[in-house]
């Protein structure tokens, strides 16, 4: 693909709670895309997972026929790069691991199972294609709410940086199937359902920021369906925003529709009729929240971000770069949740990425562990939140129980245990939490925590002491030379306890060489 004057087919592929979607498209090196094909099946995989705990044989195998369709066209157009995801219906399915098996036994796909949070930044990876300006839109103070089947994601922008990012197990999709036996017991079931709903997002409140947002982006599968409603128009520029005045007046009109009335009065499609209202109902509140005059309706879909995300594996792109500062913003929210020591993490932080540079021979590691080691430095004190002693157990339990955005599970553990092994313990077949990882996220975590140790033990005071780090790669020794103004016998103490560990794993010794100085500029 980076052939210079050439281009290449690539397809994504996303296999969703109740719909198949593949999207083809002709890229060029530039990162030019332009669309061939843009496919969609329904299909009842959340339908199942979400109430029954798993999905049936049936929809496996009306699953794998769809797919094989999706094949054929693949190989009609000689696709050879190609992504296919799996977001919550299969996530969360007790039987996940042997759709995944008959699927690439019967159609020859492999399945990436993604997290939510890697759902959530595939989907906004699209987002700058769509609309025009949006990099001012988000600037000026921006809430984004994505409304998928299984769950919903609110993030909020301010001054250029994500400030506010939270995901609540309130799809559209689950709530009906779990609301479902209540619906025919009451004739007030938008009550019923505004009151679930309220009482799953009256928590956001507690870690709201206080900031104004003026600008509102909606998406969601029945995005445009609502947007054709309100617009009342099919033309495809109309619809890329809808009005609140006009929101709020077909919300009150649809309040007390059934599906069927919604399918026959309104052509709604009979997949959407029966998730329309909890969508609906949850983009209203979260709006409320906002000063925005309307809502942003995008329609992008899960195979746009993936096409997205394969452009930017290939390409350097400006996008590629916003969103790892995005996902270091989300862990900064995190780390000021949890109230963290800012000047001591960030100290940590700047001396950890220092040693991975400097020592890049030592550890063959590449930019994507680069990140997971700076993630880990702002978060790996947060479980002092909890409590002091063994404070790094709570690291660890708090990080593998939050999502980051654009952050995979297996990238989350991680993380997670870099952090839990920052302070006194290394890392050991004793503890679950390492012994679970494969023998290449193993190897990785050891490099990651012999380097956050130092860095972490040139700050043991919490003072930020040490300044002007220098590092000398020799044959069997680290030199670090540092300066201080302050006595750093603590530091330098901890420095040494801490070296064994960098032995062991890099065959090197780390030597600290401590300059005095009088004072600085």
């Amino acid at each position: 693909m980076s052939r210079k004057n050439k281009s290449e087919i690539i397809a994504g592929i996303d296999v969703g709670s109740h719909a198949l979607r593949m999207k083809i498209a002709e890229v060029w090196e530039n990162g030019e895309i332009k669309t061939l094909e843009m496919l969609r099946h329904p299909i009842f995989l959340g339908r199942d997972t979400f109430a029954m705990g798993k999905v049936s044989f049936e929809t496996v195998d009306e699953t794998c026929e769809i797919l094989k369709g999706f094949k054929r066209l693949m190989t009609d157009y000689h696709i050879k790069t190609y992504r296919a995801v799996a977001t919550s219906a299969v996530r969360e399915a007790q039987n996940k691991d042997y759709i995944v098996d008959q699927i690439k036994l019967k159609t020859g796909l492999d399945i990436d199972v993604i997290s939510n949070s890697e759902e959530r930044f595939l989907t906004y990876k699209s987002l700058r294609e769509k609309i025009p300006n949006y990099r001012e839109i988000r600037n000026a103070g921006t809430m984004i709410l994505d409304i998928g089947s299984g769950s919903i994601q609110v993030s909020t922008y301010n001054h250029k940086s994500l400030v506010f990012s939270q995901n609540i197990k309130l799809g559209s999709l689950r709530i009906r199937e779990i609301l479902a036996s209540i619906e025919g017991r009451t004739l007030n079931f938008p009550k019923i359902l505004e009151e679930y709903i309220v009482s799953n997002i009256d928590r956001l409140k507690v870690f709201q920021p206080q900031d104004t947002y003026k600008n509102f982006i909606a998406l969601s599968g029945e995005i445009r369906i609502i947007s054709k409603l309100c617009n009342k128009t099919d033309d495809h520029e109309k619809l890329r925003f809808i009005k609140r005045e006009d929101f709020e007046t077909v919300y009150k009109e649809l309040m007390y529709k059934s599906a069927h009335s919604l399918i026959k009065d309104y052509g709604v499609p009979h997949e959407s009729a029966d998730i329309l209202l909890p969508s609906m109902m949850i983009f209203k509140m979260f709006l409320d929240m906002t000063e925005a005059k309307g809502m942003y309706a995008p329609q992008i879909s899960l195979a746009d971000g993936i096409i997205s995300d394969i452009i930017d594996r290939n390409f350097d792109t400006q996008r590629q770069e916003d969103f790892v500062e995005d996902i270091i913003s989300a862990a900064g929210f995190l780390a000021r949740r949890y109230r963290y020591d800012q000047p001591h993490a960030q100290d940590v932080e700047q001396k950890s990425l220092a040693l991975f540079d400097a020592l890049y021979k030592l550890h063959g590691l590449g930019g994507r562990e680069r990140l997971l080691l700076q993630l880990a430095a702002i978060l790996h004190d947060i479980g002092k939140y909890i409590n002091f002693n063994e404070h790094y157990i709570h690291s660890y339990e708090i990080i593998m129980a939050s999502d980051l955005i654009g952050i995979s599970k297996e990238e989350l553990e991680i993380i997670a245990n870099v952090a839990r092994y920052h302070s006194r313990e290394v890392p050991g077949y004793s503890h679950e939490n390492f012994r679970k990882l494969d023998e290449k996220n193993r190897v990785i975590v050891a490099k990651l925590v012999a380097i956050i140790r130092l860095a972490d033990a040139l700050d043991r005071s919490h003072k930020q002491k040490i300044r002007g780090m220098k590092i000398n790669l020799e044959e069997k020794e680290v030199i670090i030379k540092v300066e201080t103004v302050e006595d750093a016998l603590l530091e330098e103490w901890t420095f040494e306890t801490k070296a064994e560990f960098f032995q062991e794993v890099f065959g090197v010794t780390p030597i600290l060489k401590i300059k005095r100085k009088i004072g600085y500029e």
